[in-house]
């Protein structure tokens, strides 16, 4: 019998910290999804590629991560921007898989009816979390494992950040406590069996 499939994903990203994540990974044989800012993809683009031919997945988290304003309080040409530019880095260093609708994760998980009708417009779901340790907040690696030990569940979206140390040494506890009960999976590969709309926000709750 199968073990529920759930999803390690990692904002904010590539960085240094990304290669310790991604090591961590190889060593498990288990897989996840970064959401990459598109401003840092041509100067880790040798990460980019080793994300994707290890079996991880490559998504858009925005170009800027959108600060001020943050995307749901942008135009939706702002919005549009955003979207293109980050997929257009994207496909100049990796050939994204073919799947409808692609998929997105906003910036603080914000949304708005704007950007709604932006990624409906540009074949885009909005995947946001289900289970969130704050490890950008708390910065420990002990506490990041506690809190999504004791969070997780079956088909769970767990949110995390491959920018901080503390997370990737986090990571060398989380990924094979979890491989225990669990498959560590691409987002895609989580959702596969859903109908996924183009504009609607997925959770996994």
């Amino acid at each position: 019998m199968l073990k529920p499939k759930i999803a390690l994903t990692f904002d904010d990203g590539p960085s240094e910290y990304t290669l310790k994540i991604l090591d961590t990974l190889a060593a498990h044989n288990a897989r996840a999804s970064f959401f990459v800012l598109g401003h840092k993809i041509a100067e880790n683009a040798e990460i980019v590629r080793r994300t994707r031919a290890e079996g991880s997945e490559i998504i858009s988290h925005t170009w800027s991560h959108c600060k001020d304003p943050n995307l749901a309080e942008s135009g939706a040409d702002a919005i549009e921007k955003e979207l293109r530019d980050t997929e257009a880095a994207i496909c100049a260093v990796i050939a994204p898989p073919q799947i409808s609708p692609k998929l997105l994760r906003t910036p603080y998980g914000a949304l708005s009816d704007t950007l709604k009708t932006v990624a409906r417009k540009l074949d885009y779901a909005i995947i946001n979390w289900s289970v969130d340790p704050l490890d950008w907040e708390c910065r420990d690696a002990d506490l990041v494992f506690e809190r999504i030990m004791s969070s997780v569940h079956d088909g769970a979206i767990i949110l995390c950040h491959d920018l901080y140390d503390s997370t990737a040494l986090a990571m060398e506890r989380v990924v094979p406590a979890l491989l225990q009960k669990y498959r560590l999976v691409t987002v895609s590969e989580l959702l596969q069996d859903t109908d996924l709309q183009a504009g609607a926000v997925y959770e996994n709750a």
